[in-house]
């Protein structure tokens, strides 16, 4: 494979297998509420609210999986339709996942190890993600496409929380040993805080200060960058 096409399908390819344990765990979940067994933990707390945990599953499955594939630039710029429709499909189904999550944060039974901290963060993170995709929305709905592609990576970069949470928690679990209550809430903040700040540090290699467009000297600032959405 050309090392440019290699290149263009690297970063939807590691999204991809990211997303694979939050979906397939969603997966799990899906099939234990049509009656098939129980293979997560914790079951009878999350199936106490099929529809919300339903919703938050199909929505975050199609937001991370949809998502990836805008993140390649070269198919983007063959697929414009593509990515506008796709755009309108991700916009729904990201603010589902947020507001699914917080109302699940809210109303759904505490786990074990969930502890007041956790909560506050769960609930800043959604606020914080579904605000990210509103203004996202608005801003390509003004046509300012480097703002819309920023908010857009935030929004996406915190709704793969649960990806990267995957990995905390196997450090955790290989340095220290079984979850604690600090434990998960410090894996869990941490996920969310290195895809924050990976986001940042795309935000600004793919083009600089969000809002303004890099000058480029004799002509036309171009419309595509390395890693946008």
């Amino acid at each position: 494979m050309p090392s440019s096409a290699r290149s263009t399908w690297l970063i939807p390819t590691g999204l991809l297998v990211l997303s694979a344990v939050p979906v397939i765990a969603g997966g799990f979940r899906l099939a234990e509420f049509a009656g098939g067994a129980q293979v997560l933990p914790d079951s009878d707390r999350i199936t106490s609210a099929p529809l919300p945990v339903i919703a938050h599953i199909v929505a975050v499955t199609v937001f991370s999986v949809l998502g990836a594939f805008q993140f390649a630039p070269r198919f983007r710029r063959l697929h414009r339709r593509w990515h506008r429709v796709a755009g309108r499909v991700l916009v729904p189904c990201g603010l589902l996942t947020a507001l699914s999550g917080l109302w699940l944060t809210l109303f759904l039974p505490r786990g074990p190890l969930d502890s007041d901290v956790l909560v506050a963060v769960r609930v800043v993170v959604s606020v914080a993600m579904a605000a990210s995709i509103v203004l996202g929305f608005v801003a390509v709905r003004r046509r300012d496409f480097t703002r819309h592609r920023a908010w857009m990576i935030r929004g996406y970069a915190i709704g793969m929380g649960a990806g990267t949470q995957f990995f905390t928690q196997m450090a955790w679990l290989a340095a220290v040993g079984p979850l604690t209550t600090s434990g998960r809430t410090g894996t869990m903040t941490a996920a969310w805080l290195i895809n924050v700040a990976l986001a940042e540090w795309i935000i600004r290699r793919a083009g600089g200060t969000v809002g303004k467009r890099p000058a480029v000297r004799g002509r036309r600032a171009p419309q595509d960058k390395a890693i946008p959405v």
